[in-house]
């Protein structure tokens, strides 16, 4: 019997708050966000900037963005490290408990699922590349059904699991990328690699903008992860440090193998240096890191939007997984593009609007952060304000900046000034309610 309450101790909530004494070391969860760094998209994204930015360019572009990424998630992580709530769950008060069903935890339930299909099919291929070295022709749909069926599975056990396999894979796969790394300066040296390319092609904005789009979803959804952090001081070095540095290396190793091979597709980049099994391992491995969390996310995402007890989390991950499996054998990954586009464009403001309820209208305090019954027709507004006017942007009807940063900014200000005005109406909710109550149909 105590096995079973010890054991139940430590399965990974859904909706429900983490509370003090289940919090653990920051570490776990900055290893998480390294795996999620070390991915195929900051690889190709790399490759894509190799031929239109210098190799600074592409260094500063890189740091600028993730940096503006790390601040955005840091104010929104330390919403869920102080609440101790996951993403959804901290967009209750924004939204409104019925209004975060259908604004946040629908579309992180969309874009995650979508992204797990993207990388389901991208490890797929690259497995059957393999296979083909070794003589072997194997089904593409058989492998996204074995591929996806195991990082599901790994997702279904959660951040204590997630957190073992990038412990294991991480260290693996930094030292495979940067060995091509190193292996293309040799192989074309430095000065032709740094000479490649003498003028930006790229607007650097635009850059910026194609760096906080890539990520924009993953740094919405921090506090699935930094609701284990102790202290708001874990969640500024989980963040920083499990972001920043890896995902500037995976695109400078992007930018430098294609520079040096000559090739921009990830696959051809390795096969350039002539490490065909190598290259299809780490393609592999790095799927597989990633992907876990986009299966873990979307399905709290659900669970929040069906008000799913946790006990039922491990079943609906494991639901999202076949999902992901079945889009992806139907070709989501080809309509790549436009899905980056979309997602960089309506997602981002919802941070911008969750940090401006937290950290102005609430004023950084815990104690004053109370769920919203029904919807807060507020935050949907400036959802759409922001969301509306990022989308514009992304079809080239109107330029500013970057369309996820404009965004946010935009929903951000819009918030407050509708906050002020129609704070005290109907419009905001209908009364507030405790934690307690909004978490208890989780247990």
């Amino acid at each position: 019997m105590e096995e079973k309450k010890t054991a139940a101790k430590q399965q990974d909530k859904g909706i429900s708050q983490i509370l003090s004494h289940e919090k653990r070391p920051w570490p776990g969860v900055a290893f998480i966000w390294i795996g999620t760094m070390i991915c195929i998209p900051m690889l190709m994204v790399g490759g894509m900037f190799a031929g239109a930015l210098t190799v600074t360019s592409i260094f500063w572009v890189t740091v600028i963005g993730f940096a503006i990424c790390c601040l955005l998630m840091v104010l929104g992580g330390i919403v869920g490290s102080d609440l101790g709530l996951n993403s959804t769950m901290t967009s209750t008060r924004a939204f409104g408990m019925t209004g975060a069903n259908f604004s946040m935890a629908l579309v992180v339930f969309i874009a995650e699922t979508g992204w797990f299909a993207v990388q389901t099919a991208t490890c797929a291929l690259a497995f059957c590349t393999l296979m083909e070295v070794f003589g072997m022709a194997f089904p593409f749909w058989l492998a996204c059904v074995v591929w996806g069926a195991v990082m599901c599975i790994t997702a279904v056990y959660g951040v204590r699991w997630m957190t073992v396999l990038n412990y294991i894979a991480v260290p693996l796969l930094l030292i495979l990328c940067i060995y091509g790394a190193v292996h293309s300066i040799e192989y074309a040296g430095w000065s032709a690699i740094s000479s490649n390319v003498t003028e930006n092609a790229m607007a650097l904005p635009a850059a910026v903008s194609t760096v906080i789009g890539l990520f924009a979803l993953g740094a919405t959804c921090n506090s699935d992860y930094t609701r284990y952090c102790k202290s708001r001081a874990d969640v500024i070095k989980a963040t920083v440090l499990g972001v920043l540095p890896a995902a500037t290396i995976m695109i400078m190793v992007g930018a430098i193998m294609a520079l040096g091979t000559g090739n921009y597709d990830v696959t051809n980049m390795f096969a350039g240096l002539g490490l065909p099994i190598i290259s299809m391992l780490v393609l592999v491995l790095a799927t597989w890191t990633t992907n876990t969390g986009n299966a873990y996310m979307s399905g709290l995402a659900v669970c929040k939007m069906f008000s799913i007890k946790d006990k039922n989390r491990p079943m609906v991950t494991i639901i999202v997984g076949v999902l992901g499996i079945g889009l992806a054998i139907m070709g989501l990954a080809d309509m790549l593009n436009t899905y980056i586009s979309i997602i960089g464009a309506v997602v981002p403001p919802i941070m911008g609007i969750i940090i401006a309820d937290y950290w102005v209208i609430c004023k950084g305090k815990k104690e004053l952060w109370k769920p919203q019954r029904g919807i807060n027709w507020i935050g949907i507004i400036a959802w759409i304000i922001g969301g509306g006017f990022a989308l514009i942007e992304t079809l080239g009807i109107l330029y500013v900046f970057s369309p996820a940063l404009d965004g946010v900014v935009l929903a951000f200000v819009s918030y407050i000034v509708l906050y002020k005005l129609l704070g005290k109406t109907s419009l905001a909710g209908k009364g507030e309610m405790t934690i307690e109550e909004a978490t208890a149909i989780a247990k």
